[in-house]
């Protein structure tokens, strides 16, 4: 897979897990903004852009933005380096803000469930994680339901609040220059 193809999939997991429980904390923004200035995660890609398309796509589509990530997680073959960064991205956005709501608990498992790690290379990666159930999403017969299910109610944050929170990126920020 393309480099750049990947790196907007792992903004779309970043901006998703932001999104998943309705509300978009300040420290899920600047966990964003380490990831960005810390790693090489997002290098080359324009995050001005991809959080534009990604708002435009939940004021349109709301969590049907949430279900095409899934859906082209299913059907892309990522390897397993590839695998453990999108679940790493998720994880770091969703323990940014030391909670974790319902809806973060249930992406993150639907998240995983779409990947083909095993759970003995996540164990080894991430330790045992009290939010992951591997065994119960990843091995589940009706994954299909409970992710039905779980993007029927699932509450989308104001777009306005999206705006705002990129706010908080320093000014010269590639998020906010245009």
């Amino acid at each position: 897979m393309e480099q750049e193809i990947f790196k907007k999939i792992l903004f779309k997991v970043a901006f998703c897990a932001m999104a998943c429980d309705g509300h978009i904390d300040d420290l899920e923004i600047k966990e964003l903004y380490l990831m960005d200035t810390k790693t090489s995660y997002f290098a080359s890609i324009d995050l001005s852009q991809e959080l534009e398309h990604l708002v435009n796509d939940f004021k349109n589509k709301g969590t049907q933005v949430i279900e095409e990530l899934f859906h082209h997680l299913r059907e892309t073959k990522l390897n397993t380096i590839q695998e453990l960064l999108v679940l790493e991205v998720a994880l770091r956005i969703i323990n940014a803000d030391d909670k974790h709501d319902e809806n973060e608990i249930k992406f993150i498992n639907l998240l995983r469930s779409k990947l083909e790690l095993h759970d003995e290379t996540i164990n080894d990666r991430f330790g045992k994680l009290s939010i992951l159930r591997t065994n119960e999403y990843s091995k589940n017969s009706i994954i299909g339901k409970i992710e039905t299910e779980h993007l029927e109610v699932m509450k989308i944050p104001k777009l306005s609040r999206v705006v705002l929170n990129t706010l908080h990126f320093p000014k010269n920020h590639p998020v906010l220059s245009k």
